[in-house]
């Protein structure tokens, strides 16, 4: 077998050089292979894009293509834009950006490529996406690279591309060879493209380490050197671990995103991939060494030190259960997951991975407990292990309160409870329900691991909401402090408004820092600009006072003013509730004073949130929190969707002190900022709902985990996998419900999107009605020539909450209720050129399309719009309400249904348990009876009163019992007959060998009559008596050995301990034999006939010493040992041994190997421990030695 374990190893270490070395020649990451990766992607499109050009003629069909959102298509024709295939491109000079000649160039807010084609006179040109570039990003605002480019999201901001030549920049060309643009890699560039075929060899040689370690494992006897093999593994694997991570080797396995080191501060755990990995290698390194150890329970050493033995082996499982708190600590707070898997909404495939690799962890703590208790088994009564365990839990109870460990009381209540049902489990439960105690004791460790991974992400919580806490006590707004920092840069770099403030110009210096020096798109700050001489003074409409307009300014900076970096911009924290910076420059005699003060967001969703430089919607690393801030306990401001009370009293907490309490659906943190100042931050409570769901979630996987011999195969007896008509049953209801749900709940799903999204549409429709009746009454809406239709448009968009935008009957944009989303290229002026095609040529009197802004979808409503003078429009209503809620919609409905889902997967899985034990108990009743029919026995009838299957099934049964009990009366009226014959024909055998002689003797005599001579007559006379009397004697023995064969004495069985009755029957051939030893267990106490049992003993060791051959030392060795709650007492020599094909008739009767005797020692030897209960058998090896063994139930006090 260690040939077998070196071969695989060997062959995995060829398969990893094999792969290392294809990896390395055909998939090396270096910027020459992602240049010609990056062209060979881009040539492919350019073929493509040439290919659908070569096909357009006078005028090409919108709906013929499925047209691609990263390549765009427009037509001119005499310098006007006639065809288009996405929006998009919409731009006032997109016709002279087009007809410029260049083939790469920047329309909008994106880079394109461009392809050209010529038909008679019409331009058409193919558009190729490369890279995005707009004037902020943000939740919904990113810059992408065009999809075909496959450059992943993460590595976006690691690519930039150049028009001119820059430093260490490659130059892209074009298929022809052409010049288009420089890209450059930045330093963390990697791309994620793994080959998954190299990565299953990888995977496959990782496995084959355990493989090789459990095959190390299985055929190593001593367990000394089992641990030696354990240590020497547990080192190669951290070994292992450390080189792949200083060295990221493989690559191909550090390129799949859940191993970026991104998501964990590099502590201990650096990615979610380690993570797994790591608790897979404890998983299999536990359950392999824990399945295979060899402890020597014979060992003085090991029974005498059994007790510390014990309580060591429960502080080890108490370490672990210190270090598993503690791991998941980690990874709850330096990773960004949610583990709260019943929730749906904020999991993702991280989370996932990390609750499964939890539940390993988890599976790890029942492993060696349920290895410990194999352990405990061997060496003390259930009674014993269970006040060592309790004893051991209660001192470490009190030691994780002495010292703040990880653990707690419960912890420790956990490990107690698991050992004391594993350990019934094993010393008192049959086998047919030992699986019952197993699945609770997965629920059990289900619940645990849910309360310890609540209990540290509330922690988190807690810790986020502190931190939450210091930026609004400190009134200060980081993101936006950033900008301010490239403002003063700004400010102090511009002559042009030093020129303008020194000559007193301020009007012109005020249009420059508001037109182009202060750009605060996607910042929602009002700002204020003051100029400050000497002797200027200010009048104060709050307070009604007049002040020196320097001296205002600096006492709010000296006495609330915290400097932002070396700017000259200070953070003003008056803890007010609002965000307020002062930038303070001197020009001259001049002082330019700027005030920035935050301002509530837009109302409303779609372009509002376009607009906005926010990466959440008030979303605080995924929780959202309301607060409030109170001043001399009076409500000063608040935020969020909690209604705070006016007064902070009505809390009803003492406001001095921090508090944490539950109040109206809500957690509320009370942090006391100053004697007159308190800040309360909120959070509702069901950012926790559904968390205990998690603990199905968690048994589902348990169970899945276990159904594949993970865990149930340390017990051979308990494995779900077995065939069995039961486990078909059970998997059977199990994948039905499973398949029943799936269908239902995509059905549901569909059908629920397409009533909502009926129900969406409608509204639109019926908005668009409204909108149109409204703007049909206007003499103008065109914004060129009536500009007053902006404020219209806008009062009617904050009145409906929506977005208008009205188009001409060629699809240009004319008027909008949001000018600034087409100012910033957010959104092209063309309408989409399917609702142009079905209003303007299909005549349709409304249209529905879907459309997208960035990361955005929404759903787009146009109508044609006519004016009372009857000029004609394309009006447009973007409809992002009905994303949001449709949105909403689904994600109640999926978290519903498959929450519901999981709770019926458990109760199927715990309900066709049941289903299928009563189906099959008639089927086990009637396997539990043909198992116990034997002939010679009574064989019970089964009584079934159902007229079903099984019933006939039981039938044709109890006929069966009927005929062969008749059977059996023939048989055994057979057997006697050829019994008693065949043992006639032994008794006239051996009372015929000594007749012979007998006779010849006699006649010998007769003979010696006709002699004279008396005197040796005599003689002969003596002699042949004498031998006459010995072969009488010798038929008496055989007589008496059959009567005994044939008629035993009835046994007299009491209790006693068979040590003594051992050591008492090995004194009789102490003198025998030259080395006898005898290693006796004491106290193993049996019921059984003292007499028959010292027979058998002393039978067997006659024949021990028979067997030795004369020239050779006789040893003799008899041992008697506790196995499994039997005794074994094993007799060996070192004698002949016997040979194969005279062991099957070893305990026949009349058959001996020895030149004397009847035969019949062994024949009553097993007669007499069979009808204890017992078993009698040996092993033998020609020139060796043979052992006999006798096993025997023990009787316990």
């Amino acid at each position: 077998m260690k040939r077998k374990a070196f071969i695989v190893l060997f062959g995995a270490v060829l398969l990893l050089m094999a792969t290392a070395l294809t990896e390395y020649l055909f998939y090396r990451q270096d910027e020459n292979t992602w240049v010609e990766r990056f062209e060979s992607r881009l040539h492919e499109q350019e073929r493509k894009a040439d290919h659908l050009l070569a096909t357009f003629r006078d005028s090409v069909d919108i709906d013929s293509e499925e047209w691609e959102e990263d390549l765009i298509f427009v037509g001119i024709r005499e310098d006007r834009v006639f065809f288009w295939t996405n929006e998009i491109i919409g731009d006032r000079h997109l016709s002279e950006l087009l007809t410029s000649g260049r083939n790469f160039t920047k329309i909008g807010n994106t880079y394109y490529e461009i392809r050209r084609k010529r038909y008679k006179d019409i331009d058409y040109y193919a558009l190729l996406r490369i890279k995005d570039d707009y004037p902020y990003t943000g939740k919904y605002i990113k810059n992408n690279f065009g999809k075909f480019l496959n450059i992943s999201e993460e590595n976006i901001g690691q690519v930039e591309i150049s028009t001119v030549t820059v430093e260490q920049g490659h130059l892209i060309t074009d298929k022809d060879g052409m010049g288009l643009f420089f890209i450059v890699y930045g330093d963390h560039y990697k791309e994620r493209a793994s080959n998954y075929l190299l990565l299953s060899f990888y995977l496959l040689f990782f496995l084959s380490l355990f493989y090789v370690y459990d095959l190390v494992l299985k055929h190593t006897d001593c367990w000394k050197r089992q641990l030696l093999y354990f240590a020497g593994f547990i080192l190669f694997l951290a070994g292992l671990r450390y080189f792949m991570q200083a060295f990221r080797l493989p690559p191909t396995i550090y390129r799949l995103p859940i191993f970026d080191e991104t998501f964990s501060k590099k502590i201990f755990i650096t990615s979610i991939g380690d993570l797994l990995l790591t608790t897979f290698c404890i998983f299999q390194v536990c359950y392999i060494t824990l399945s295979n150890i060899r402890i020597n329970y014979q060992d003085e050493k090991l029974l005498h030190y059994r007790y510390l033995f014990t309580g060591g082996i429960i502080f080890l499982i108490f370490l672990y259960v210190n270090f598993f708190n503690f791991s998941i600590d980690l990874v709850v707070e330096n990773m960004d997951i949610h583990l709260n898997i019943a929730q749906l909404v904020p999991v993702g495939l991280s989370s996932i991975l990390s609750f499964v690799a939890i539940i390993m962890g988890g599976l790890v703590i029942v492993i060696t407990i349920y290895g410990a208790v194999s352990v405990f088994w061997h060496m003390m009564s259930f009674i014993t292990v269970i006040k060592v365990v309790t004893y051991m839990c209660v001192l470490l109870s009190l030691v994780s309160y002495m010292f703040s460990l990880y653990t707690n009381f419960w912890d420790c209540f956990f490990i107690w409870i698991v050992t004391v049902l594993l350990a019934v489990n094993r010393y008192l439960l049959k086998r047919d329900i030992q699986r019952s105690i197993y699945i609770l004791v997965i629920f059990l460790l289900s619940i645990y691991v849910v309360m310890v991974t609540k209990k540290y992400e509330s922690y988190k919580e807690q810790r986020q909401r502190m931190n939450y806490a210091t930026e609004l006590i400190e009134e200060r707004d980081y993101n936006f402090e950033k900008r301010l920092v490239e403002i003063d840069r700004v400010i102090r770099g511009s002559e042009e408004l030093k020129g303008w403030i020194e000559v007193g110009e301020e009007q012109e210096a005020e249009a420059l820092l508001s037109g182009e020096l202060l750009d605060l798109r996607g910042y929602n700050y009002s700002c204020e600009i003051t100029f400050c001489r000497a002797g200027d003074s200010l009048w104060l409409t709050d307070t009604r006072e007049q002040w020196g307009c320097r001296e205002y300014f600096e006492w709010i900076i000296r006495k609330n003013g915290h400097r932002i970096d070396d700017s000259g911009f200070y953070s003003i924290g008056v803890f007010d509730g609002y965000v307020t910076y002062i930038g303070r420059y001197r020009f001259g005699e001049v002082n330019l004073y700027l005030r920035f003060d935050a301002v509530k967001d837009d109302e409303g969703i779609g372009y509002p949130q376009i607009l906005s430089r926010k990466s959440a919607d008030g979303k605080e690393d995924g929780y959202f929190y309301s607060y409030a801030k109170y001043s001399y306990g009076e409500l000063v401001s608040s935020s969020g969707n909690f209604v705070y009370y006016k007064k902070l009293s009505a809390f009803g907490k003492d406001a001095r002190n921090f508090d944490l309490f539950n109040k109206d659906k809500y957690s509320h943190m009370l942090i006391p900022v100053d004697n007159n100042s308190t800040l309360v931050i909120s959070l509702h409570e069901n950012t926790f709902a559904l968390y205990y769901m998690n603990v199905l979630y968690a048994f589902f996987v348990c169970i899945l985990i276990s159904s594949y011999g993970l865990f149930f195969n340390v017990n051979r007896n308990i494995n779900f996998r077995q065939g069995t008509l039961r486990a078909r049953i059970k998997n059977s209801i199990i994948s039905l419900i499973f398949i029943l749900f799936v269908i239902l709940t995509a059905l549901s799903i569909y059908m629920n999107t397409v009533s909502f999204k009926g129900r969406h549409n409608a509204k639109a429709i019926e908005l668009l009605k409204y909108v149109n009746k409204e703007l049909e009454r206007l003499p103008c809406v065109d914004a060129r020539k009536c500009p007053e239709v902006t404020g219209r448009l806008s009062d009617m968009s904050e009145l409906l909450l929506i977005d208008i935008n009205i188009y001409s009957r060629q699809g240009k944009l004319i008027a909008t209720s949001r000018p600034e989303i087409f100012e910033y290229g957010f959104e092209g002026t063309l309408v989409d050129p399917e609702a142009l095609k079905q209003i303007e040529k299909l005549g349709v009197t409304s249209y529905i399309a879907n459309g997208k802004v960035g990361e955005l979808t929404y759903m787009s409503a146009y109508m044609p719009l006519v004016l009372d003078n009857g000029k004609s429009y394309i009006l447009n209503i973007p409809y992002f309400a009905q994303n949001d809620e449709l949105n909403l919609d689904i994600i109640i409905m999926v978290v519903i249904t498959v929450n519901i889902a999981i709770v019926m997967m458990v109760l199927a899985f715990i309900l066709s348990g049941l289903v299928a034990e009563r189906v099959t108990r008639p089927l086990q009743m009637l396997n539990d009876k043909l198992k116990k029919m034997h002939v010679g026995g009574k064989n019970e009838k089964i009584v079934y009163n159902h007229a079903d299957e099984v019933g006939r099934l039981v039938e044709e049964y109890n006929n069966m019992v009927d005929k062969l009990d008749e059977s059996i009366v023939q048989l055994a009226k057979s057997e006697r007959e050829s019994a008693w014959r065949e043992m006639a024909r032994q008794i006239a055998h051996e009372i015929k060998n000594p007749l012979t002689p007998m006779k010849l003797n006699i006649q010998f005599m007769l003979r010696s009559l006709q002699m004279e001579d008396t005197e040796k007559f005599k003689e002969r006379f003596r002699a042949v008596s004498g031998m006459l009397i010995e072969q009488i004697d010798n038929m008496a023995a055989i007589a008496s050995a059959f009567s005994d064969f044939a008629k035993m004495s009835e046994a007299h069985n009491e209790t006693f301990e068979v040590d003594e009755l051992v050591r008492n029957c090995s004194l009789l051939f102490k003198n025998n034999t030259e080395e006898l030893e005898c290693d006796v267990e004491e106290g193993i106490r049996i019921l059984a006939d003292r007499e028959q049992m010292r027979r058998v003993l002393i039978n067997l060791l006659k024949n021990a010493e028979q067997s030795i051959p004369e020239g050779r030392q006789g040893v003799i060795r008899i041992t008697v040992r506790k196995k499994e709650g039997k005794v074994e007492i094993r007799i060996r020599d070192n004698g002949q041994g016997i040979p194969e094909n005279l062991r099957e008739k070893i305990f026949q009767p009349n058959f001996t190997t020895k030149s004397s005797g009847m035969g019949l020692g062994l024949a009553i030897c097993k007669r007499i421990i069979e009808s204890m209960g017992g078993e009698i058998g040996f092993v033998s090896e020609v020139g060796v030695g043979t052992e006999f063994f006798i096993i025997l139930d023990i009787v316990r006090a």
